[in-house]
């Protein structure tokens, strides 16, 4: 049997939030939308499975930044047609293994291959 997930998500009038069980909060702005907080996840998941992967692999940086831009279809269900992640990195000891398990991660986080099936998804990394 896999592992249990679960977060509980309060909504009272002015105020939403969502809390894991290890006590991570997140709230839910007013002014968000749905895509706000999938891109977010996507963001969130994608580096936590290329951390995981680069700690095995002994890849150190100083500073990770990714910038998604999706483009929302036309017709209904307006999933995502396209998305891109630029990838900033700066103090990376290994570029090439950077990569790897960068391109690794992609595979590996549940969210990116999720929206893949959807969406036609690319990435670039720029090293500073």
């Amino acid at each position: 049997m896999g592992e249990k997930k679960h977060v509980r998500a309060d909504f009272v009038p002015g105020h939403s939030q969502f809390v894991t069980d290890k006590g991570s909060s997140f709230e839910i702005g007013p002014s968000s939308t749905p895509y706000d907080y999938l891109l977010g996840a996507l963001s969130g998941c994608l580096f936590k499975t290329f951390e995981e992967l680069a700690e095995k692999m002994r890849i150190r940086w100083e500073h990770i930044s990714f910038e998604i831009n999706g483009e929302k279809r036309e017709e209904s269900p307006t999933t995502l047609k396209s998305l891109h992640i630029t990838v900033q990195a700066s103090g990376v000891d290994n570029q090439k293994k950077f990569l790897k398990a960068f391109e690794t991660a992609t595979r590996y986080c549940s969210i990116y291959q999720t929206i893949s099936h959807v969406s036609e998804m690319d990435y670039s990394v720029d090293f500073l």
